[in-house]
């Protein structure tokens, strides 16, 4: 409680004089998307068709899209595995845009309204008949994954983040970055 009231002064302050809000720069949303966004699964069926997905790679982009979207611009691994065929390795580069919004109880920044603006297959000659049992899936399960965690989270050791981790802040976007703000 002691600690609260030694507290209280600064926090009137910071309210006061109008500091009370945080900058998310594109380099933050990056690095922290670097350390969390990593993940490995099998989509499709095992002995018929299926493809090992690896995604450890991911570039954002803060309002360069559309000035109240964030693009998200992902590349997957996979090695897709057809009974009777010798397995192929795919890359699929996908590039989504959404709109971040600020989830109080996670004390984090998450995307919603998911678009797919545009997906890319390396090697091109894989065929049409693979996109729809094995690409799609792909696709679905990154956006998934990003749709599912935040993009960014406020540090609770950080005295300014904390206090707006505890508010009901507005979140805008404005050049190039993420302003959380009272």
């Amino acid at each position: 409680m002691q600690k609260i009231i030694r507290q209280l002064p600064v926090v009137v302050a910071l309210l006061l004089s109008g500091c009370a809000s945080y900058t998310v720069t594109e380099s933050e949303v990056q690095s922290y998307l670097d350390k969390n966004a990593q993940f490995e699964r099998t989509v499709g069926i095992k002995g018929i068709a299926h493809a090992n997905v690896a995604f450890d790679d991911i570039a954002v982009g803060i309002g360069r899209v559309a000035s109240d979207r964030v693009n998200l611009d992902a590349n997957a691994k996979t090695n897709v595995v057809i009974t009777g065929q010798k397995p192929q390795a795919i890359d699929v580069t996908m590039s989504f845009s959404a709109v971040p919004y600020y989830d109080k109880e996670e004390g984090a920044i998450f995307v919603k309204h998911l678009e797919l603006e545009d997906l890319q297959l390396s090697p091109p000659e894989i065929g049409m008949f693979l996109t729809k049992p094995l690409v799609s899936p792909i696709v679905s399960l990154v956006g998934e994954l990003i749709s599912t965690r935040p993009i960014y989270r406020l540090d609770e050791n950080d005295f300014k983040q904390s206090l707006l981790k505890s508010a009901k802040p507005e979140l805008l976007i404005k050049g190039n970055k993420i302003v959380i703000d009272f």
